[in-house]
């Protein structure tokens, strides 16, 4: 299908390369690998035209009003028993598509084949990715002191009252809504969006400037 191999060849290598290795170890299913790919491929997509672009819609004459989009800076992407193959790799692959540094978060002793799986797959990812265990307090106390910028949970039955406790008195927002394969409503979890006012008139005086066009075109 044609249209399915021009939205493909957005994934970068090495998103691909790790769907192929997860698929090739039967750590994902090949529905499961294609269903990440066409996710991926909305992440990449939604990043090229909307997250990773500076938009001025209105375009003033003698201001710029610019809504752009900063990754988190430190995400952290909390692992529950409950969570699916694709709970978990499509919020690290929308963290990957805006380039948030990322932690996986398990609780200790806990077994996921997955996860294990999914780390010996990122070795080469270096610090774009890394994997911690820490009890509920922990990851309560890295929200209280700062050391988290947003926690990533896969559902909202999923978030200890411990967390939710320590996110209420520092004000820090936890992402619980279940991971979609939509780019364009996925990556709102993972940036934070920032909105700019530039004036560059002086006294109506446009400057350099008096000749750009600024019709509204965005």
């Amino acid at each position: 299908m044609p249209g399915a191999a021009r939205e493909l060849a957005v994934l970068d290598d090495r998103v691909a390369d790790l769907l192929d290795s997860l698929e090739r170890t039967a750590a994902l299913s090949q529905s499961q690998a294609d269903q990440l790919r066409h996710a991926a491929a909305s992440y990449a997509q939604a990043f090229d035209e909307e997250f990773g672009c500076s938009h001025d819609t209105f375009r003033l004459i003698g201001q710029d009003n610019i809504r752009r989009y900063r990754p988190i800076e430190r995400l952290r992407i909390r692992i529950h028993e409950k969570d699916e193959p694709f709970d978990i790799l499509a919020r690290v692959l929308a963290g990957r598509s805006v380039s948030c540094a990322m932690a996986i978060s398990t609780p200790p002793g806990s077994v996921f084949p997955f996860i294990d799986a999914l780390h010996d797959a990122t070795e080469d990812w270096a610090a774009a990715i890394e994997f911690v265990e820490e009890d509920d307090a922990t990851l309560a106390a890295a929200i209280r002191f700062g050391q988290v910028d947003r926690v990533r949970f896969a559902a909202p039955d999923r978030v200890p009252e411990l967390v939710q406790q320590a996110a209420a008195e520092v004000g820090s927002f936890l992402a619980t809504e279940p991971p979609l394969g939509v780019g364009r409503i996925e990556l709102l979890h993972v940036v934070r969006e920032q909105s700019l006012c530039i004036d560059y008139h002086r006294y109506g005086n446009l400057g350099v400037r008096a000749a750009e066009r600024r019709d509204f075109l965005d």
